[in-house]
């Protein structure tokens, strides 16, 4: 380091004072160690222990105008000595930890005393020199850090950040000095690391990293070091005291962000420069830090749930979805094409899908959702008007049908203006504006978005989530059939995208509760194109999903649209206007079609048996579904015959495993452990409901029985009709269950 010219003049008079009086012992060190030229010596206790004993004992003199510059060289040259593991461990066993914390404090506090340059900058030097020390002498030292922080030092670093105006002002070399230390004295280090964030370094360093803190090119060098601090500061839930008490830390994040988007984007040509080099990894470690905040802590959200957070939030996405670097990582690669879709058990439907190699564009999403997901500002959200019209923009735009840069782009915006937009949908109201107001954006989001002919799943899925929640207020479900919403729907159905494919089915499930059943229904049974561009059968696909689907979640809901056609269908006289229940008529014709064999008994009986302990509404709503078919005049009575045959222990159901289950059942089998036990039989598990075995809803208890007297009506009311029931099915009928009503 070149020392200032005022310095020098006072090294030279320190010099002559030393030689008119008795020469210090620091000074007569730094004699011997340029002689000596050698570290190993110059550290022995024969020769360090008088120099620290004099630097702490007489801190006066030590930083008095006659010694200050010689303090600072020796510290200069035990941080230089510092650099060598072995010198570093030799050092730790003296007191210099002790001394430098100390010295540290001292020249902290005689800056904020002094205004002058000239007044500083002896002090701005030997503070350089000491924070190099403790930077230097910490590095993988967790016995000098520990030492460090009982005598002050830690915190003292804290302070300087915090008060000394120079960090800024010459990061090169006073900012560097300073968050070197603040970094090697924390690194890994739960306590020193605390004892940071805890005397407020934590906005220090999210100052250091804002544009408007760049008072020269040379601040950009030192932001590689403070994006590493801050990482490091804020670890676990280190941070989230910090961020949680001070509400403009989220915003200032946020603010800073979108400036550096900004910045990065007008330096054309200067892509390599360390400049744009320092400004992309300090835009990824605040991102980073302000996801993590977010995650751990519902307050620091709620700080940026404005619509301004959230306009600014998509300008970086947009800029993440241009100009981010693709993480090459083979745990991040994904793919947007249906044909490689991602795994199904890894992608719950009510979660967004991450973007194809790009986690920075990932991460701002789903910050994104989570800001908006905030019930406490989900009117100001919703109601915000620039906010809207961003949002139907993106999703008004003309995507067109190459694939290129521009659609990847729009393919990443769509998805989270889609996703934002679906969770300010979260109530009736909103629905309900949002389907009467914007008629044409809802066709966009079913046939350009929604559709199976758009190849990106993930705007897919976020569009089909959106539709879901429009599709429950009552005022929409009409509304929605008509715009062509039902055929999508249909041709998802058997898509290989877990995520799509549940939206899918909850839509129909939604729409079967409102005007548009009857159409619905029908539609089922009428050919149609699915979303491989093969005929099919929505009804066949829905049965073969629900009987072939090793996830839960899917089985479940299939089972539950087809419980809800089945009571929609043979309770069509119930409806109070006629050409419903002409078309409810004609789809029961079709359900039973010889020809076709609609085989709706077997998801039901299934779901009794494999789900209904742990979902019992949904047990009740299968035995509600099975009690209708029960009650099937004999004469179309397949559906009948079929529950007799399910009721034959010969006739068990196929187990049914999930792939969590799957993965378990694996390892247990790599282990020698058993495999799981196949499901147990209906009649089994009926009579274990009527007896309310293991808290059995009382409701379910009931509707079993309803279910026997139905099966037992349609066997008395036809005797001659019995040799076309399964024989064993019938015995376990007659002798196990129907016994049952009479207890």
């Amino acid at each position: 380091m070149v020392i200032p010219t005022h310095i020098r003049r006072s090294t030279d008079n320190a010099s002559n004072s030393s030689n008119n009086n008795n020469s210090s012992p620091v000074r007569a060190w730094l004699t011997s160690v340029e002689s000596w030229n050698d570290p190993n010596r110059a550290t022995e206790a024969t020769n360090i222990d008088a120099v620290l004993g004099h630097l702490g004992n007489s801190q006066d003199q030590a930083v008095s105008s006659a010694h200050i510059v010689d303090t600072a060289k020796a510290f200069k040259a035990l941080a230089d000595m510092s650099r060598s593991p072995a010198i570093r461990q030799k050092l730790t066993a003296t007191t210099l930890p002790q001394v430098s914390s100390q010295l540290l404090q001292r020249t902290q506090g005689d800056l904020a005393k002094r205004d002058s340059d000239h007044e500083r900058a002896e002090h701005v030097f030997l503070l350089v020199q000491v924070l190099r020390c403790i930077c230097n002498l910490s590095a993988d030292n967790d016995e000098a850090r520990a030492e460090i922080l009982r005598h002050g030092g830690v915190q003292a670093v804290a302070a300087v950040l915090q008060t000394v105006s120079e960090v800024w002002r010459q990061p090169l070399p006073v900012g560097q000095a300073a968050f070197g230390a603040a970094l090697n004295v924390a690194l890994d280090n739960e306590a020193c690391a605390k004892a940071l964030v805890d005397a407020g370094a934590v906005a220090a360093h999210l100052k250091g990293l804002s544009p408007e803190a760049a008072a020269s090119n040379d601040a950009y060098a030192v932001w590689p070091l403070i994006s590493m601090s801050l990482d490091n500061l804020c670890e676990g839930n280190r941070a989230a005291t910090a961020f949680e008490g001070n509400a403009h830390f989220a915003q200032s994040i946020l603010r800073s962000l979108a400036r550096l988007a900004r910045l990065i984007s007008n330096s054309e040509g200067a892509e390599d420069s360390d400049a744009s080099r320092a400004m992309r990894g300090a835009q990824r470690t605040l991102l980073w830090v302000m996801c993590e905040a977010m995650e751990k802590s519902p307050a620091v959200a709620a700080q940026l749930c404005q619509p301004e957070s959230l306009l600014a939030l998509f300008d970086i996405l947009e800029f993440y979805l241009t100009n981010g670097v693709p993480d090459n990582d083979d745990d991040a690669q994904t793919s947007d094409s249906e044909e490689h879709g991602a795994e199904p058990s890894a992608l719950p439907p009510n979660r967004p899908m991450p973007q194809a190699a790009n986690r920075y564009a990932d991460a701002v999403t789903q910050a994104i959702v989570a800001i908006s997901g905030d019930d406490s500002a989900l009117t100001t959200l919703f109601d915000s008007q620039s906010l809207r019209i961003r949002l139907l923009g993106i999703l008004s735009a003309d995507r067109g049908t190459t694939q290129d840069a521009r659609t990847t782009r729009l393919d990443g915006m769509a998805a989270a203006a889609a996703l934002c937009l679906g969770n300010l949908a979260r109530t009736d109201d909103h629905c309900a504006r949002l389907v009467a107001e914007h008629p044409a954006l809802v066709r966009t989001l079913i046939h350009e978005w929604f559709a199976p002919r758009s190849t990106n799943v993930r705007t897919r899925h976020a569009a089909s989530g959106l539709l879901k929640n429009l599709c429950l207020p009552a005022a929409n479900k009409q509304a929605l059939a008509d715009f062509g919403l039902v055929p999508v729907a249909y041709a998802n159905i058997d898509t290989m995208v877990v995520p799509i494919q549940a939206n899918s089915i909850g839509i129909l499930r939604h729409l079967l509760n409102g005007p548009p059943a009857a159409d619905v229904l029908l539609g089922m049974f009428h050919p149609m194109t699915n979303c491989r561009g093969e005929p099919s059968v929505a009804m066949k696909d829905l049965l073969a999903v629900v009987r072939q689907t090793d996830i839960d979640a899917i089985r479940c809901e299939g089972t539950r649209l087809v419980a809800a056609a089945v009571k929609k269908i043979y309770l069509a006289r119930q409806s109070n206007e006629q050409k419903t229940r002409d078309l409810l008529e004609q789809a029961r014709g079709l359900l039973e079609d010889a020809d076709n064999r609609y085989d709706v008994a077997t998801p039901l009986v299934t779901l009794v048996v494999v789900d209904g302990r742990r979902h019992p509404l949904l047990q009740q709503e299968s035995l509600v579904a099975l009690t209708v078919l029960a009650a099937t005049h004999a004469q179309n009575a397949n559906h009948v015959r079929r529950i007799v045959e399910l009721l034959s222990p010969a006739n068990a159901l196929p187990q049914q495993q999930s792939a969590a289950a799957g993965a378990d059942a694996d390892a247990d089998a790599e282990a020698g452990e058993e495999e799981q036990a196949p499901p147990q039989p209906f009649s089994d598990v009926l009579q274990a409901v009527v007896r309310q075995d293991d808290g059995v809803w009382p409701q379910a208890a009931l509707q079993a029985k309803s279910l026997l007297k139905s099966l037992g009506d349609q066997i008395a009311n036809d005797p001659d009709n019995q040799r076309n029931f399964d024989v064993a099915g019938l015995q376990v009928l007659q002798d196990d269950l129907l016994p049952l009503l009479l207890q």
